[in-house]
């Protein structure tokens, strides 16, 4: 039986990676699995800073896989929709995918820290909900830890400008 694809998210708070997630399943049919909507759901006291939430977020992405996994197995494409800012996140997803047989499509968003850090001031403003707000600062912090994914990772590259 043939599986589907999975697909990661790499860029900036408010470089579009939740906009592109849900592209992918209006015009792919992936179903969409957003780390932001279940912790704010789950845990909407928690702050996303503590190691309280990393803690939290490491566990609910486990289960999100458990569900995934199996839509995959189906044939259809999923969209994890988590920033796969580092290495050990992606080799995260790509062990998981590789031991079904799944490919991996990692999405790269380009986004300046400037244009980035707008968009997510005007998705707050709107009051988006099940979105962490993120401040310039933050995208600056985020920016000083993101890992440049390579091909050689297990999975193929698509720029998104």
């Amino acid at each position: 039986m043939p599986t589907g694809r999975v697909h990661l998210l790499y860029g900036l708070a408010g470089s579009g990676k939740s906009t592109l997630a849900r592209e992918l399943c209006t015009e792919g049919g992936a179903v969409r699995f957003t780390l932001d909507e279940w912790m704010l759901r789950l845990f909407p006291g928690l702050d996303f800073e503590s190691r309280a939430y990393g803690d939290a977020a490491a566990e609910v992405r486990d289960l999100m896989w458990t569900v995934a996994e199996q839509v995959v197995r189906t044939g259809s494409d999923v969209v994890l929709d988590w920033n796969s800012w580092s290495a050990a996140r992606r080799r995260w997803a790509v062990e998981r995918a590789a031991a079904i047989d799944a490919p991996v499509l990692l999405h790269r968003l380009t986004a300046s820290i400037d244009r980035a850090s707008e968009q997510a001031g005007r998705r707050a403003e709107r009051g988006t909900r099940y979105a962490h707000q993120v401040t310039r600062e933050g995208n600056q912090h985020l920016a000083t830890l993101m890992e440049e994914p390579t091909s050689d990772e297990g999975f193929e590259i698509q720029v998104h400008s």
